[in-house]
């Protein structure tokens, strides 16, 4: 019987030991800090391999980095690294959008605005194009200003037009330079 516990326990000590080897020969999990996700992302992205960047973007993202979040969702919705998908690309914006990230605030605002991923959807888009808009985004003062030129979404209204289109094109968005001279507001620059 004795001779049986003995070895029993080394086994037992044997399959710990194996247990214990086992995890030491596995590749160690490396903690990267989202702002060094982002960083490799980025510079992936630049050498076009979309699939190296969409994981350190996913490093980033699933820290709850909006800007790792805004990373993948754009991934997605150009389709680089990945099939693209609007429906996957706007799930990250949001994320994204709820911190208060004023670049996901208007991507969402323009998914809503035009259908992509989503149902058109005048008011949402409305909603976060302004909120991107009060924080200084130029694309988003450009594209509240288009709908209110446009009236989607709220009745046609000239004055809040201009009145977003210059507050973009001060910071110097060009496309808000074009849609103010197009309408006739500023005159164009000689080449």
């Amino acid at each position: 019987m004795q001779m049986l516990r003995t070895a029993f326990r080394s086994l037992a000590f044997l399959t710990l030991a194996g247990i214990v080897m086992a995890q030491q020969t596995e590749a160690p999990q490396v903690q990267v800090p989202a702002a060094e996700a982002n960083r490799r992302g980025k510079e992936s992205e630049d050498k076009k391999d979309y699939t190296d960047a969409m994981r350190w973007y996913r490093i980033a993202a699933d820290h709850g980095d909006a800007q790792g979040q805004v990373a993948v969702g754009n991934l997605y919705s150009d389709g680089h690294g990945v099939t693209q998908n609007y429906s996957e690309a706007l799930r990250w914006f949001r994320m994204a959008a709820e911190t208060g990230n004023d670049e996901a605030e208007n991507n969402v605002g323009l998914f809503y605005l035009v259908g992509l991923g989503v149902a058109p959807n005048y008011g949402e888009a409305l909603r976060w194009l302004r909120k991107s808009a009060d924080q200084g985004n130029a694309v988003a003062q450009r594209n509240l200003g288009i709908a209110y030129f446009q009236g989607l979404g709220v009745k046609p209204d000239r004055a809040e037009a201009i009145r977003w289109l210059r507050l973009a094109s001060d910071q110097g968005d060009q496309d808000a330079k074009t849609a103010l001279q197009n309408i006739g507001v500023l005159k164009p620059t000689p080449p």
